[in-house]
């Protein structure tokens, strides 16, 4: 999810340290993308960037969200082996308009800071930060770019890549624009024209195992420090207009049509019956078992029930040190969890459909798989809930999304409230 193009300009300037132009570098740029780089960046990011990237070491303690982290990925590795990094400035099309709500701001600090000059492109040529250790240096840049980019800007910085095991590899981003209207993003039925509205996400591929499951690491919103979640399931079907697997432009590659870029591919959008396994079967080197699918699938569910229990919490919290009022926009899209309860259904329906066939509603049916995979799940303070339970109550329509009801209405133990309060999606 993100972003916030015209909001938080003026807080990006407080506290930038601003003075006189600087005249280096975030960092020096040695060599030049070429493929046997991109092998480099693809072993990286299967080797080296695991779920503990951004807790541990000396990358610790940096905010990031879904979109962050995957920028972060490719940032990180030029900046340690002297690449360029070169993205679209997401502002630069709004440019007139975010200087015009901000002159004065924009007038006293232009050149000083990059929340203050917006040009076309973002690089690690940029000459801010000058007077800071390099170490500080690239996070301050990381903290600039984080702030700017988004799921919307992933589509401009990549392009669609084809799915074989030669270019689907470690670095493919799964990308979904936030959009009011797409193509349906679900494991099942096709692209209809049924308007939804898409929160937007994105995660990494970090590997392809032999059965050619897919293995990737996400964040969420809000951008806070936090270990990366690892899934195999993406939450989406590309389409031309929505979401898709996406490869990284390399800096020569703005300007030029995507089609004429390595590895560039469409075949994504014609797969036939269930996304998942049709992908599933294009990268398998060898079958997976049944058994073990539907582990793998209840394990899944299990782990985001799990995550979805902080997230809950947390949006109660907040609720309450705002005085119980109604979440304004920015605020409930940040603790509402339509997207996150929806990953979950889909999930669900495809655990469904891999144990019958057909699908379906009755959990019974993978009730063993799931009570297996986690067990009970402390959902409140002294209550508890199997994953099976709960998944009978979200494919009841019993579990509230809204931020603005209490824990109890979240989890399906209570009927929603009325409070008036304005539901954004």
């Amino acid at each position: 999810m993100k972003k916030r193009l015209l909001a938080g300009v003026i807080i990006g300037l407080m506290g930038t340290g601003l003075g006189l132009p600087a005249a280096a570098a975030i960092w020096e740029t040695k060599n030049q993308w070429s493929p046997q780089w991109e092998d480099r960046f693809s072993n990286w990011v299967r080797k080296s960037y695991v779920r503990s990237f951004f807790t541990k070491g000396k990358y610790a303690n940096i905010p990031h969200d879904c979109a962050d982290s995957a920028y972060y990925a490719r940032l990180i590795f030029a900046y340690e082996n002297k690449l360029p990094f070169l993205i679209k400035d997401p502002r630069y099309p709004e440019r007139e308009k975010i200087i015009a709500e901000h002159r004065k701001v924009y007038e006293e600090n232009e050149g000083k800071s990059p929340f203050a000059t917006i040009e076309e492109m973002i690089s690690n040529d940029m000459h801010y930060y000058d007077d800071l250790p390099e170490a500080e240096r690239l996070r301050r840049f990381m903290k600039f770019v984080g702030d700017v980019v988004g799921t919307n800007s992933l589509m401009e910085d990549t392009y669609p890549v084809r799915v074989d095991r030669k270019w689907f590899r470690p670095g493919v981003v799964a990308t979904l624009p936030r959009i009011e209207s797409s193509l349906n993003p679900l494991f099942f039925g096709d692209s209809g024209d049924d308007a939804i509205v898409s929160a937007g996400h994105a995660q990494i591929v970090t590997d392809v195992d032999e059965f050619g499951v897919i293995h990737y690491l996400k964040s969420t919103v809000p951008a806070k420090i936090q270990d990366f979640q690892h899934t195999t399931l993406n939450s989406f079907v590309p389409g031309p207009k929505g979401g898709s697997f996406r490869y990284w432009r390399q800096p020569q590659h703005y300007g030029k049509a995507e089609d004429s870029l390595p590895g560039y591919g469409i075949d994504q959008y014609d797969f036939k019956g269930v996304f998942e396994d049709a992908v599933r079967e294009r990268l398998a080197l060898k079958q997976e078992k049944k058994t073990a699918r539907l582990r793998r699938l209840a394990g899944e569910v299990c782990q985001q029930v799990k995550e979805r229990v902080p997230v809950v919490e947390d949006a109660w919290q907040y609720k309450q040190k705002i005085g119980l009022r109604c979440m304004d926009f920015k605020e409930f899209d940040a603790h509402s969890t339509p997207s996150r309860d929806g990953k979950i259904e889909k999930a669900l329906k495809y655990l469904l459909h891999s144990a019958n066939g057909s699908g379906g509603k009755d959990i019974s049916q993978v009730a063993s798989y799931l009570d297996q995979a986690c067990g009970d799940i402390e959902y409140l303070p002294g209550k508890q809930i199997s994953a099976a339970r709960f998944s009978e109550r979200l494919m009841q329509g019993k579990v509230s999304s809204d931020p603005n009801q209490n824990p109890a209405v979240r989890w399906g133990d209570q009927a929603p409230e009325r409070l008036g309060c304005k539901q954004y999606y």
